[in-house]
């Protein structure tokens, strides 16, 4: 038996296909209402895409051109310039909880006719935090955001945190439960922009670029260490962090 199937570009009519049913035996279920409820059924139940590709796309984008801005405003190098093209910054890993991300570029970067060019890398690590965003340089050779968040962290914060004492950090200063015969000790080495009042237990952190932390109130014994990262530009000397 030839069956003759609608064209496939007539609109869809639920009475239309229960009489089609109905008239050539084919199972299913028949009346123009349970068909007509049986697709709304498919319908909810398809899988929802929480972020279709061209949003998840623009979203990319928006995270990459807010990072390059502010590495660029800190005088970050931002592309690799080669003899005929440059490689720009992409976003190589990222948490969504903490907003924090790792940007990287890798290529040959063009010096002169007598020098020619060399491979490269740079990376960045890039947030936000109550002041705003901040950028700091890593090492090109880490490829994960872990990594690069590990690097940052001064070797005695990571013993602290493992022996359990309290850590807090505001900007590139960090402040570690220490005993009372310890209390303050870094406090003089703190950078400018930083300044602790013992009297009231706040570490206050007001940075040149008119940033503004929330004051950190620290009730216990505290002694204070700073981060350390690459400098921005092209050197591999070591800077201090936000």
């Amino acid at each position: 038996m030839s069956l003759t199937v609608p064209a496939p570009h007539v609109p869809y009519d639920p009475r239309r296909l229960a009489a089609f049913l109905t008239e050539h035996g084919m199972p299913g279920q028949r009346s123009m209402t349970a068909i007509t409820r049986l697709r709304r059924e498919r319908i909810n139940n398809r899988p929802v895409n929480l972020m279709p590709r061209p949003l998840a796309e623009r979203l990319r984008a928006r995270i990459i051109a807010t990072a390059v801005a502010e590495i660029g405003r800190r005088g970050g190098e931002t592309e690799i310039v080669g003899d005929r093209s440059s490689v720009g910054l992409h976003l190589a890993d990222r948490d969504p909880a903490t907003r924090t991300v790792l940007l990287r570029a890798e290529g040959w970067r063009y010096y002169s006719r007598r020098f020619g060019a060399r491979h490269t890398t740079l990376a960045y690590v890039h947030g936000a935090d109550d002041a705003g965003p901040w950028a700091v340089r890593v090492p090109g050779t880490l490829t994960t955001l872990a990594e690069a968040l590990a690097w940052m962290e001064p070797a005695e914060v990571t013993k602290a945190r493992a022996a359990g004492r309290r850590v807090r950090r505001q900007g590139d200063v960090y402040a570690i439960e220490t005993t009372a015969a310890h209390d303050g000790r870094g406090s003089d080495a703190l950078p400018e922009a930083h300044q602790w009042r013992p009297q009231t237990r706040y570490l206050v952190h007001r940075p040149e670029d008119g940033r503004r932390h929330r004051p950190l109130k620290l009730p216990y014994p505290v002694r204070f260490v700073r981060q350390r990262v690459l400098e921005m530009g092209r050197s591999g000397g070591r800077a201090y962090g936000d």
